[in-house]
């Protein structure tokens, strides 16, 4: 397993503060991207960012999760954020974005409209199944499986979800996927006690809100 932070802040300053701080130990993030309608929480939007870029952030490489009811504005508001440049040369590395299942959307005409991979969402009450009859699993690169109610951190963790993943093996789900809420030392041997594990876990308040945190890098490190 891979590990991608998860960072969920409400303004532009406390989300860089977060990738400053962590960013000597990881070259990759997730940020979420929450709207308060899909979820009850709303976090710093795209546009906050872009105007507030406050670290030397050209080696970092950044997966969007947007947890957002008009997803295709906010792809089009991350299209503008990757072109974005300093100098004539890009500085913000976009490389995958998650949208919700639940919201079931176009996933053809996603891809055909937009040049940014683009993964799906699964939160804690959505079904393989289901999600297998409303798409060609192989034409979805990566899935991400919530093991929280998504919005807020520090909800608690959902083990039952951990069997998404030994089903999307079992139907032939060969590609990456993540596994998202409340990772931490206490799940994550009961991830790892399973069959079969998420390629990416995407640790949140246990980076970005522990007194302890080469610790919990150590620990990180130590999988």
């Amino acid at each position: 397993m891979q590990t991608v932070p998860s960072i969920l802040e409400k303004n532009p300053q406390d989300l860089f503060y977060q990738i400053n701080k962590l960013s000597p130990y990881f070259k990759r993030f997730q940020i979420d991207i929450a709207d308060g309608i899909l979820v009850p929480n709303k976090t710093v939007q795209i546009e906050e960012i872009m105007k507030h870029v406050t670290c030397n952030i050209k080696h970092i490489t950044f997966d969007f999760h947007l947890m957002v009811k008009d997803y295709q504005t906010e792809i089009e508001k991350l299209l503008a954020l990757r072109s974005f440049s300093e100098g004539g040369k890009k500085i913000i590395k976009i490389n995958y974005i998650f949208i919700h299942f639940d919201l079931l959307p176009n996933y053809q005409l996603l891809t055909t409209n937009y040049s940014l991979p683009i993964g799906l969402t699964l939160n804690p009450q959505d079904q393989v199944d289901d999600l297998a009859r409303q798409y060609n699993l192989k034409e979805i690169p990566f899935i991400q499986i919530m093991s929280v109610v998504p919005g807020v951190q520090g909800n608690p963790f959902i083990p039952d979800v951990l069997n998404k993943i030994e089903q999307l093996r079992g139907i032939g789900y060969g590609k990456e996927i993540f596994l998202d809420g409340a990772v931490n030392e206490k799940t994550i041997p009961v991830i790892l006690a399973k069959k079969y594990q998420p390629d990416f876990i995407c640790p949140g308040s246990f980076l970005t809100k522990t007194k302890s945190l080469e610790k919990n890098i150590e620990y990180l490190n130590k999988l």
